[in-house]
């Protein structure tokens, strides 16, 4: 259930809460952090977790995926991000590959 995955990555640290926003993330041991969720209800506050996650000790990068078909593929290019690619999910939607050098 979404509520343990949440749980567990609060009890790691990889869930970052702030006003008007929530960023559930990953660090792995090479160094990608991987956004898993990123949700922004307040102007500049998907700014202000992105700065925050670039401070994350051990984080080289952010990769973060977005379905082709939404706008927020232009927030990531606007904040420097790089496309990598595109991959199809299971259900066959596209998605882009963003990734951003910390």
């Amino acid at each position: 259930m979404i509520f343990e995955t949440l749980w567990e990555s609060a009890q790691r640290g990889e869930l970052l809460l702030i006003d008007g926003g929530i960023c559930h993330w990953h660090l792995r041991r090479d160094g990608q952090l991987t956004i898993r969720e990123i949700i922004s209800t307040r102007k500049g506050a998907g700014t202000e977790m992105l700065n925050q996650l670039r401070r994350v000790p051990g984080a080289t990068s952010l990769l973060a995926k977005c379905p082709t078909d939404l706008e927020s593929n232009a927030w990531y290019a606007y904040r420097g991000f790089r496309l990598e690619g595109t991959q199809s999910t299971k259900s066959g939607r596209e998605v882009n590959l963003w990734r951003l050098p910390c």
